[in-house]
């Protein structure tokens, strides 16, 4: 698992216009349409667990490394 902040994970994946807003983010996040956790009261977003899309093998490679 790898977390990033929902800031991070908006610059990294997404063009300067086409950025989500950061209400709408986290509604993704408590929705569960983007996996993340809320640690202390802040969202993450599990980049891994993103870029895997739920595909088991894709998911175990990223954790290897």
């Amino acid at each position: 698992m790898f977390l990033i902040t929902p800031v991070a994970w908006k610059q990294k994946y997404f063009a300067e216009g086409s950025r989500p807003p950061e209400p709408t983010v986290h509604r993704w996040l408590r929705d569960g349409v983007v996996p993340g956790k809320k640690i202390g009261g802040s969202w993450f977003v599990d980049e891994q667990a993103w870029l895997a899309n739920g595909d088991d093998l894709v998911q175990r490679v990223l954790e290897a490394g």
